[in-house]
């Protein structure tokens, strides 16, 4: 469902569930909404009964609400379901003893997924099992079965007493792009004389696929605990990038179309990369969008817009005087890095 009384398109899902409360609130309608806002969707709940247990015993359950839900069953008439396809979602084992509300979890990202207008399912099972290997040494209560951790945070909440990456996305204003053959020693200039973010870009000398490239990038990201990562339209989706990253991370995608701002939206990016504006060597085979390209694409855009290629102080005041309010900022690559001092020059 989404809603008609705004210009987002917020994705909507109802989970009907009973309450499933005290230490053990792992399933029913606490699992529901949390899967829900890990998987970046609103959710409304309907709750048709109430339980008050731990992690070891139910200790009062209350009957089915009849009233509610003969409610409801008059109202999904109009809302025939027909089962045209059938998906088999296969997945590793996770020993642990944190499986309480994996069904209802389930069932949520599928909702979720579907609410986003995703046919990618594998995003769902990326993400249950991601979830379950991050929680799965965590211990909150004294039963054989406990929760987890659909937000995947409570680890580093205790490590890092700082909290979470939170993006903000006038952050993109000078987005440092160091690519790794250039040089070093900029990078604390570059943060010094301004820059908002850095970025370091990665080669692997390797003959072997992108998928293999791809994973490097993230298991870098995911070993270095970096606040973000950035993937290109031939990396892995966005959507499968989240479930394996989780929520506090900062994801961003590189686009060139609106149909590709829109996919970068529905997986759960947090921005979008758009260019090259001007002709670049930094890539090679990198296709020119130009000023109108960009401005098609950020006016399509949900989400924020960093622009990139080519850029440097001559020709960056066209660009961010554009009038487009998503374009947030300029990526610069050679500009910066291609000099012996960025502060002096």
């Amino acid at each position: 469902m989404t809603s008609d009384h705004s210009a987002v398109k917020i994705p909507h899902v109802l989970t009907v569930a009973g309450s499933d409360s005290g230490a053990g609130a792992g399933a029913g309608i606490q699992a529901d909404l949390k899967a829900c806002a890990a998987r970046g969707v609103y959710c409304s709940a309907v709750i048709t009964a109430v339980s008050a247990q731990n992690t070891v015993v139910v200790q009062v359950k209350t009957g089915m609400f009849f009233g509610i839900i003969k409610i409801l069953h008059q109202q999904v008439q109009e809302y025939p379901i027909r089962g045209e396809h059938l998906y088999e979602l296969c997945s590793s084992c996770i020993k642990t003893r944190n499986t309480h509300g994996t069904g209802c979890t389930l069932a949520s990202c599928i909702a979720a997924e579907l609410a986003k207008g995703s046919s990618m399912l594998e995003a769902v099972k990326f993400f249950v099992e991601t979830a379950l290997d991050y929680s799965k040494d965590i211990f909150i209560g004294n039963g054989p079965r406990g929760p987890f951790d659909h937000l995947m945070w409570l680890k580093s909440n205790i490590h890092n007493s700082g909290g979470q990456v939170r993006f903000n996305p006038s952050d993109l204003f000078l987005y440092a792009v160091r690519d790794s053959r250039m040089n070093r020693k900029c990078v604390k200039d570059a943060v010094q004389g301004g820059a908002t973010i850095v970025q370091l870009r990665l080669y692997v000398s390797l003959i072997t696929l992108i998928l293999v490239i791809w994973f490097f990038h993230l298991y870098v990201a995911l070993a270095s605990d970096a606040d973000a990562v950035h993937i290109g339209q031939s990396d892995m989706p966005a959507h499968v990038a989240r479930s394996l990253l989780g929520p506090r991370k900062i994801i961003g995608v590189s686009c060139k179309t609106p149909e590709q701002a829109e996919q970068a939206w529905l997986g759960d990016a947090d921005y979008i990369g758009c260019g090259g504006v001007y002709p670049t060597n930094t890539k090679e085979n990198n296709l020119t969008v130009g000023l109108d390209g960009l401005k098609t694409v950020c006016l399509a855009s949900k989400l924020p817009v960093v622009t990139i290629g080519g850029i440097n102080i001559s020709n960056a005041r066209p660009v961010m005087e554009m009038g487009v309010p998503n374009l947030k900022g300029v990526a610069v690559v050679s500009a910066l890095f291609d000099r012996e001092c960025v502060l002096t020059d």
